[in-house]
């Protein structure tokens, strides 16, 4: 029999979701006595399910919970690889050269290619030798086989969206088209406009995904934009070409395990949260995509990227996202590639997982459980950043948009079925309460069958050695750094608002006009409250030289995480701070800063940084 708290909070659940298809907007729900001026939901009957059920139940969830699932019952989905297609066929024609920015109210050249309309040749710097068309759209997708379809939003209809495999010296020219519905029509949540982050590429700021680069769909047609695409320039260039002077970059700067996913200005939560985000992998003559060649990596059907994302849904099977939770959303139904803890079947020989953290607030820290104990695993990148050598770990912890790498030998496991689990505790959108689970939730199960055959090298053998960092002499790294010029960054609540350094973002004020191909250190600070930041940097890797004035050590984790490497999220926990080394190099442009605690993102917590 449903309680009267369960009622509660299914009432205030639909009230809230009608608030906000009606498009109230701050000041009409501050005026209406809806919403504090903090930004948070008042304690009101039939909106806040805490109004009375916290008065005998402080740690009751907001929202009622999803409708139960049988674990087990559904097979994790692989994900799609994206195939290239011949640019003259395009929809909309051939690329012309120029891309949107500024809420698609202009129309500029990219940087670093360009196009001649009678001879058809492309040119420039990085002149695009590979063509794709992606296709954001409503959806209808099952999460579980327990469940009815769910509305969602996704890259070519799928949640995650395709895998582009890339690699470096191989341009590409990546036409976005928005085939959401109407902004007219209301949603849950989510807006039907939308720019695309490729997390972190070396991308021209044009083609970043700037928060305010964000264009129309084709069902709203505007006179700039009648067919709702945008076209996006990847170089695949390695960081430090202009140093260089060859085009090429630095071979110790090449990324692996990139991700994209939606930017909208005050609304990438919610639509990461919807569906949109996928994967993109970058391969070099080091890490090859072939385990016969280069560090014989496992690959092809081996070399798996999997997407850990939590879901809460209502009675209907439709994805719920609390626009008035400003800590963060945390959902209670843990997903793989779109699948609620589903099944996953693999041979007995080594396997290359790539674990990416979408988000929106959610921490994890993952171990392999077969039931008995703990397994040991090898880590092998950190942000896609592949390590200097291969670190036996049983346990890595990622942030909100962070990824890791990690190898499993599955022919020295004696069980046939172990499972995925995730060991940290978090109950709110806070971050993590610092308690690690034993053994933890169980995520994906995975089965072992027969052996298979194995090219890829075993890093139990001999210690796996990679790729060198670009300053391999950390003295002389800390020397160069106490030259550099340091700029501080506080990540900090006040007023009931997220800000860096005590301001709100503003698009038009440029935080840091930063010299091309110069050298700084960012400190990156949370001074206080129970909140944690995992802090994101566009366009660089950085290199982490202390945290709460401890050098970083080679090899070694830290909270089951490897700081002692190529970066580009600062997992900044409660009263830290974090020095960091970072180089502009090779582009010029705005970028931004934010916390990847995508609700903070969206509430203000980031700054705009000019490469001048």
């Amino acid at each position: 029999m449903t309680s009267w708290k369960d009622k509660v909070a299914l009432t205030a659940q639909r009230n809230r979701q009608e608030i906000v298809k009606a498009k109230l907007n701050r000041r009409e729900m501050m005026r209406l006595g809806l919403l504090t001026v903090g930004g948070g939901l008042v304690l009101k009957h039939g909106l806040s399910s805490r109004a009375m059920a916290a008065l005998t139940d402080p740690e009751r969830p907001k929202f009622p919970p999803s409708p139960p699932v049988r674990p087990w019952t559904q097979s994790m989905p692989f994900l799609t690889i994206k195939q290239p297609v011949e640019y003259h066929s395009m929809s909309g024609g051939a690329p012309d050269g120029t891309t949107l920015i500024d809420g698609a109210t202009k129309r500029i050249k990219h940087q670093y290619c360009s196009y001649d309309p009678v001879t058809g040749v492309y040119g420039g710097k990085f002149p695009p030798r590979k063509f794709y068309e992606l296709v954001a759209k409503e959806t209808q997708h099952k999460f579980h086989n327990d469940y009815a379809p769910s509305t969602v939003w996704g890259f070519d209809g799928l949640v995650p969206g395709p895998l582009f495999q890339a690699k470096y010296g191989e341009p590409i020219m990546v036409r976005f088209h928005n085939h959401l519905p109407s902004v007219s029509i209301p949603q849950n949540f989510g807006i039907a406009e939308i720019t695309t982050h490729l997390h972190n590429a070396h991308t021209p700021s044009e083609s970043d995904g700037n928060p305010v680069n964000y264009f129309n769909s084709i069902n709203d047609p505007i006179a700039i934009n009648p067919l709702g695409f945008k076209d996006q320039h990847y170089p695949n260039v390695l960081a430090g070409y202009t140093a260089r002077g060859d085009l090429v970059g630095d071979p110790r700067e090449a990324l692996s395990s990139l991700w994209y996913h939606d930017h909208h200005l005050d609304f990438t939560a919610q639509n990461v949260y919807k569906g949109m985000f996928g994967c993109y992998n970058l391969f070099d003559d080091q890490d090859t995509g072939d385990e016969t060649t280069g560090l014989r990596l496992p690959s092809g059907n081996y070399d798996v990227p999997i997407f850990f994302h939590d879901v809460i849904f209502d009675r209907d099977c439709q994805p719920v996202f609390d626009l008035f939770n400003l800590d963060g959303i945390l959902g209670d139904r843990l997903c793989a590639n779109g699948a609620i803890q589903p099944t996953l079947k693999v041979d007995k020989r080594r396997y290359r997982f790539r674990f990416y953290n979408p988000g929106p607030s959610r921490w994890y820290e993952f171990a392999l459980w077969d039931g008995t104990s703990l397994l040991p695993f090898w880590q092998i990148s950190s942000d896609g950043n592949l390590l200097t050598q291969a670190v036996q770990v049983t346990s890595v912890r990622l942030s909100v948009a962070e990824r890791v790498d990690i190898i499993v030998d599955f022919s020295k496991i004696r069980s046939s079925r172990l499972y995925i689990v995730n060991r940290l505790e978090q109950v709110s959108g806070r971050g993590p309460t610092g308690r690690v689970l034993n053994p933890g939730i169980p995520v994906v199960q995975v089965n072992i069958g027969s052996a298979a055959k194995d090219d890829s090298v075993d890093p139990a053998a001999a210690p796996l050695l990679m790729r060198k960092l670009p300053d391999s002499d950390f003295g002389a790294l800390l020397a160069r750094a106490a030259k550099a010029k340091t700029r501080t960054w506080r990540f900090e609540r006040g007023n009931g608002a997220w800000t860096v350094n005590g301001k709100l973002f503003d698009e038009q004020v440029v935080s840091a006009a930063v010299d091309q191909e110069s050298e700084e250190v960012w400190v990156i600070q949370n001074p206080g409250g129970d909140w944690r930041h995992p802090v994101h940097i566009h366009f660089e890797e950085h290199r982490t030289l202390s945290r709460n004035g401890v050098l970083v050590k080679p090899d070694i984790q830290s909270n089951a995480s490897i700081d002692y490497a190529r970066k580009d999220v600062v997992q900044l926990n409660t009263n830290e701070e974090v020095r960091i080394f970072m180089r502009f190099r090779d582009m010029k442009g705005r970028y931004v800063m934010h916390c990847h605690n995508v609700v903070h993102e969206d509430h203000a917590m980031m700054v705009r940084w000019d490469i001048v």
